[in-house]
């Protein structure tokens, strides 16, 4: 009965796990600013909407200015979107 691995399969094992390491944290990473950038979009689009339904309860124009873009609400709920160049 063998009592312990030699050092060839201990580097061998270990050759594995950077291989599969070297494949996975890349496309992880890659995963992760894919979410981060859907998130921030979704948490935009989730204000805008917010805006909207404060100046429809409200009665009130709400302005609200998102990656130089400014979303104006309307009274009845109207969104006009207006863009800043930076010229």
């Amino acid at each position: 009965m063998r009592g312990a691995f030699t050092l060839i399969e201990l580097l061998i094992v270990l050759v594995i796990m950077v291989l599969v390491m070297g494949v996975v944290v890349p496309q992880g990473s890659k995963m992760f600013t894919k979410y981060q950038k859907n998130f921030d979009k979704m948490q935009a689009k989730q204000q805008i909407f917010k805006n909207k339904a404060y100046s429809f309860l409200t009665l009130e124009e709400k302005s609200l200015i998102l990656n130089d873009i400014n979303y104006t609400t309307t009274i009845k709920g109207v969104i006009i979107e207006k863009r800043y160049d930076n010229d």
